[in-house]
Order: C-alpha cells, then structure tokens, then sequence
C-alpha cells in the first residue's frame, strides 16, 4: 500500500493587513494634528502619507463594515475638510477655484446654466470681479477696487 503524503495547505494568502490598533493610533493623530505634517487642510491624500497605505485602501476600509471605527474617523476627517475649505473660501485665504474644485467632493455645485435658466441671468464671481449676463448685455463690477464704506463703484461694460 502507496503511503500518501497529506495535503500542504496553503497561506490564506498575501501580505498580513496593515490595519491594526497602530494604525487606528495614527489616523487618529493624524486627526488631530494635520497641520504639523504642513498640510493646509486635512485629507485622504495625506493621511494616506502618513498611515503608509494607498487612498484606494483607505476607501476600502471606509466602506468594510467589521472596521466602523476608522470609518467613523474619515467621516470627521472630511467633515473637518469641508468646514477648513468653507472657512477659508469664505475669507479669500485659499484660491477659489480650488476651493471650489475640492468642496465639489462634499456635494456643493456651481450650476451657472441652472441659475440662468431660472432667473434669465447669470452670475460670475471672481476674486472680486462680479459678472451678471442677460438678453445679451453683460454688466462686470470690479470690487476688487477698495471702496470707501457707502460708496458705490462704477460698473465697466
């Protein structure tokens, strides 16, 4: 009788996670603390720096129900994100296109088509620079011109 060797079973398979207690730990540094990594705001891109993992990891794991916790963690990441985008959009400290560009990722939208088609008129806004649009005219105000409290600034057509 042929004596049989028993079957090897294999390795699950890949590399072991990198989601463990230490990371947990540093994404919620991370959370605290962006601003020391020279980050203007906080973000996937970066804490994905700091953790060592890609963004599509981090979106994987956002998503896996058996890991609340960090999901819960990115959820008030982005909603710090937006509240740091809207404050610093609002006082002109960051660029407006990026602003704009980066809070289209927490649903805000500019719909000049929608605007106009509901009112005739359609509003650009500029770094200072307001542009209303209708039947063909177009009105452009520079405020970006320091007027004095009360005054009114010209209009260049």
């Amino acid at each position: 009788m042929a004596e049989t060797q028993p079957l090897k079973k294999k390795h699950p398979g890949g590399r072991p996670t990198k989601y463990t207690p230490e990371l947990i730990r540093k994404t919620k540094e991370y959370l605290e603390g962006w601003e020391q990594h020279g980050h203007k705001i906080p973000s996937i891109s970066g804490l994905s720096q700091v953790i060592d993992v890609t963004r599509e990891r981090i979106a994987i794991w956002r998503q896996d129900k058996n890991k609340q916790e960090f999901s819960r963690i990115i959820d008030r990441l982005m909603s710090m994100q937006e509240t740091k985008l809207l404050d610093n959009g609002l006082d002109g400290t960051f660029n407006s296109a990026i602003t704009k560009l980066c809070l289209s990722k927490h649903g805000y939208y500019d719909n000049p088509q929608a605007n106009q088609a509901a009112t005739g008129i359609q509003v650009t806004v500029n770094r200072g620079i307001v542009k209303l649009e209708t039947g063909g005219q177009t009105l452009t105000v520079d405020a970006s011109e320091q007027a004095v409290d009360g005054e009114v600034l010209e209009h260049k057509p």
